[in-house]
């Protein structure tokens, strides 16, 4: 079988790991619990704001330089929470980021292609407040260790759980897990393709027993809509943010249209 995008990301993030990329020491804040954030109400914002630099379909969206200053800036428009990329080749992210984005007080979730435990600690001794699982990547069998094991072990080190899905078959799988939230990406990870439709598809069949992302594809406030009305509690936006000229005015127009 050729090798589809995914797999490639989960080479690179187990090269990443044998070299010890990850291997880090604990330094700085702790950012807030995102679950406790989605449950509260009334909430602030239903956007949260990912700040990323490059990814598989687009090889540079803006220089990492700008971080300091797009954090800054995107914290003041009041997102829900910040979703930062920690890898550092294909998305150009780094852990250090996490820990900037701790210090803004926001709920921060890391976001990177999750394989190993050491990545879970490696989100807990940056800052991070949670840590995306992806359920494609525990049915390809290619998690290191199983996936119960990797949310009880992000649990035991005060990290709530974000887990991915795409389709039905693996929200059916996820919703038996013991993780915090359920992510649903719009994104097919083997291809990349975006089908705005996945999140409505998956909720209008299944019932939620706990807060629901929707994630990747959107670009405007009636799409934000479409999401929530679908039943997500919040969305997840990244490139539409980060491609913007003014990407603070970009969140503010996602969460007031």
């Amino acid at each position: 079988m050729a090798m589809d995008e995914l797999e490639r990301l989960v080479r690179n993030a187990e090269s990443l790991l044998d070299e010890g990329y990850y291997d880090v020491r604990p330094s700085g804040a702790r950012s807030p619990s995102l679950s406790g954030i989605l449950r509260a109400a009334p909430r602030r914002s239903d956007v949260i704001a990912e700040i990323k630099f490059a990814s598989p379909t687009i090889p540079l969206v803006r220089d990492p330089a700008e971080f300091d200053f797009l954090l800054a800036r995107i914290a003041a428009a009041n997102p829900l929470a910040l979703s930062i990329l920690t890898e550092p080749r294909i998305f150009r992210g780094h852990l250090d980021l996490l820990r900037r984005a701790a210090s803004t007080g926001l709920p921060v979730l890391m976001k990177d292609i999750v394989v190993d435990s050491r990545q879970i600690a490696a989100a807990a001794s940056s800052g991070a407040g949670a840590v995306l699982l992806i359920e494609t990547l525990s049915r390809r069998g290619r998690l290191r260790m199983g996936r119960q094991a990797l949310i009880e072990d992000a649990h035991a080190r005060g990290l709530d759980v974000v887990l991915e899905v795409h389709t039905l078959a693996e929200w059916d799988s996820a919703i038996e897990s013991d993780s915090d939230i359920l992510g649903i990406n719009n994104r097919d990870l083997a291809t990349m393709d975006i089908d705005r439709g996945t999140t409505t598809r998956i909720l209008s069949e299944r019932v939620k027993d706990r807060p629901v992302i929707a994630m990747s594809g959107i670009e405007t406030r009636a799409d934000v809509d479409a999401m929530l009305r679908a039943g997500a509690d919040a969305v997840l936006v990244g490139t539409s943010i980060m491609r913007h000229a003014d990407p603070a005015g970009k969140l503010q127009e996602l969460r007031h249209g």
